[in-house]
C-alpha cells in the first residue's frame, strides 16, 4: 500500500475521542477555544461549534459574516515541527478538500487558506497560535453565503454555498464526520511526509496550478503562472523573467 492509499484510508480505520464544545451562540468560536483551552479544557483535536458568531473574523482581522445554517468552528491543533508553521493553513485546508470529497463535494484549496466549489468561494481558514496553543478557525458556507454587496471591494472570486451540493447531513454530523477524518489524516500526513513531498502530494487539490495567476496586495501586482508550493508555504510564481515566492497576497485569476 502506498502513502496515498493509506492517507486516502477508510473510515473504519480511524479511532475518533475528540470532544466537541457547542455554542448556540458567541463571539467567535477561536474567542471560547482560547478561554477554553486558558482553563486546561480544550485538549488537541478538540473543538468549539457555534451556530452563530457576532464578530467572527477572518484573514487580516477581517469580519466574517456568520448567518445562521453555516459552519463555525474552532479545532485545537497538536504544535507541529517548526518546519511545518508556513504550511498549517493549507495543511489544513488540504484535509478539509479530503474530508469534503468523501461526501461528494469536490472542493478546492486556494492559497493561502480559501476553499473554492465551482470556482466560488465557500469556505476560509484562520489560524491562530497564542503561546502554545494553536488553533484553526474554519468556516464553511452550509446554507447561504454573503450578498455581493457585503464583501469587500477586492474581493478575489464570487461567495457561494454548498446547499445543493451536500448530502442531507445536520452541521454536527458533517463536522463529526470532517474532524473524524481531520484527525487521522494531519497527524498522518506530520508522521508520514515531510513539507516538500506534502506539497508534490496535494498539487492536485490546488486550485489553478499551472495557469496564469495574479497575485495582489497593498503595494503591487504580480502576474504569472502558479507554478506550485515551496516546502515552507510560499507561492513559486514564475514570471517572464524569473520565478519568484511569495508568501503573502491575494490570489486571483484574469477571469472568475
Amino acid at each position: 500500500m502506498t502513502l496515498a492509499q493509506s492517507l486516502l484510508g477508510s473510515e473504519q480505520d480511524v479511532e475518533s475521542k475528540e470532544r466537541i464544545y457547542l455554542c448556540p451562540s458567541c463571539s467567535s468560536t477561536l474567542d471560547v477555544a482560547h478561554y477554553l483551552a486558558q482553563k486546561d479544557a480544550l485538549d488537541p483535536f478538540d473543538s468549539v461549534l457555534a451556530l452563530r458568531q457576532w464578530s467572527g473574523r477572518g484573514q487580516l482581522r477581517r469580519q466574517w459574516i456568520s448567518e445562521p445554517g453555516n459552519l463555525f468552528v474552532t479545532w485545537r491543533l497538536p504544535q507541529p515541527h517548526e518546519q511545518w508553521s508556513g504550511l498549517l493553513p493549507i495543511l489544513v485546508g488540504f484535509v478539509l478538500c479530503q474530508g469534503l470529497r468523501t461526501v461528494g463535494v469536490d472542493v478546492f484549496l486556494k492559497w493561502p487558506n480559501d476553499l473554492l466549489w465551482q470556482n466560488s468561494k465557500v469556505g476560509g481558514i484562520l489560524i491562530e497560535e497564542r503561546g502554545d496553543v494553536l488553533l484553526a478557525g474554519i468556516g464553511l458556507n452550509l446554507a447561504s453565503c454573503p450578498e455581493p454587496f457585503l464583501l469587500r471591494e477586492d474581493h478575489a472570486f464570487p461567495a457561494q454555498n454548498l446547499v445543493s451540493a451536500l448530502p442531507d447531513l445536520t452541521i454536527l454530523e458533517l463536522w463529526l464526520r470532517l474532524v473524524h477524518l481531520a484527525q487521522f489524516r494531519y497527524s498522518f500526513i506530520l508522521s508520514c511526509f515531510d513539507p516538500l513531498e506534502f506539497v508534490q502530494f496535494i498539487e492536485p487539490v490546488l486550485a489553478f496550478v499551472g495557469t496564469r495567476v495574479r497575485i495582489t496586495d497593498h503595494r503591487s501586482i504580480i502576474q504569472g503562472v502558479y507554478v506550485g508550493l515551496s516546502p515552507d508555504g510560499g507561492l513559486i510564481l514564475k514570471t517572464e523573467n524569473t520565478s519568484r515566492i511569495l508568501y503573502s497576497g491575494s490570489l486571483s485569476t484574469e477571469k472568475w
